[in-house]
């Protein structure tokens, strides 16, 4: 029987209790005590997920935040089953694929027997102001603008202290600031400038208290969602807010959406650039492209919401 993998992040919430839900579900499926890898700052998960494959593991548990997730998805193929038990701060990609996020129990058991179902990976090639790139895949968002300037002034410590309440008072104090220049050019279209206040574009992207990033948008849609955020006045936040929250259906001009494969970020001048809520300074551009159906995931059933092409 092949062994089932997992990769810890030993300095995440709940690793230790993750680690114990892990092995009693493959204790209660019959299985064999899991592969225990752990991240390091110099190897944060593809690495070790790439040896358990070549070493036979046919199942990839995570245990980590989302940067954790992403890096461990990156490194798979369609032919490995990835589990997720969520030990981060948001946990967005786990909201988005439908997991349990309050009970690491229940989250081990579906990671470690439920059937692999297909979802769509995210891809961003990202060049900084000294030109190098960097390539990485993501499960939720890559952000620009102030969502990723807001991430880019989080702590640590207020990560650990506060959980995801941590990003609610930064993003409050930012929500008054002009937008920036960008220039988006979606799959073929011809490129556009715009000066938003955040250009998201979004796999998933659900987020606590029920809110979604792009209401209707599914990690196994095959599509890449962009909203673009650019609010004229303050009281368009509360338009905003109400179509997170589902309230409000109707494009408006301070949040508009826009459905494709592909997506050119240039900015002018560098800005940040988030994926799954890690950080890229100084970028000049960011190329954002989804891959449908290229990652397999253990899930018990169909993820949550209409499926819905926005343009």
């Amino acid at each position: 029987m092949t062994p089932v993998a997992l990769i810890l992040n030993p300095v995440a919430r709940a690793a230790a209790r993750a680690r114990r839900d892990v092995a009693a579900a493959c204790a209660a499926a019959g299985l064999d005590p899991p592969e225990v890898w752990t991240t390091t700052v110099a190897e944060p998960g593809g690495p070790q997920a790439r040896e358990a494959v070549r070493r036979g593991c046919a199942r990839v548990v995570v245990a980590g935040g989302d940067g954790t997730v992403r890096e461990v998805a990156g490194a798979l193929g369609e032919e490995t089953v990835l589990g997720v038990v969520p030990c981060g701060t948001a946990n967005l990609a786990a909201r988005s694929l439908g997991l349990p996020t309050r009970s690491p129990a229940a989250a081990a058991r579906l990671a470690v027997t439920a059937e692999g179902r297909p979802v769509d990976l995210g891809r961003v090639r990202v060049c900084r102001r000294d030109g190098s790139t960097a390539s990485l895949s993501f499960l939720v968002v890559v952000g620009v603008g102030h969502d990723a300037e807001t991430l880019a002034g989080l702590s640590s410590a207020a990560k650990s202290r506060l959980g995801w309440m941590a990003y609610v008072t930064p993003g409050l104090r930012r929500l008054g600031h002009a937008g920036r220049p960008v220039r988006l050019r979606l799959d073929d279209d011809a490129a556009r400038e715009e000066s938003a206040w955040s250009v998201l574009a979004v796999n998933g992207g659900r987020l606590p208290l029920g809110a979604q990033l792009v209401p209707g948008a599914r990690m196994d849609d095959g599509m890449l969602h962009v909203a673009v955020v650019q609010p004229r006045r303050r009281g368009d936040w509360a338009r905003i807010a109400a179509t997170g929250l589902g309230a409000r259906r109707a494009e408006h001009p301070a949040l508009r959406y826009r459905g494709g494969r592909s997506l050119l970020v240039e900015l002018e001048p560098p800005g940040p650039v988030q994926v799954d809520g890690d950080v890229l300074p100084e970028a000049v551009s960011a190329r954002i492209e989804i891959l449908p159906a290229s990652l397999r995931v253990a899930r018990a059933g169909d993820l949550a919401g209409p499926r819905r092409i926005w343009g």
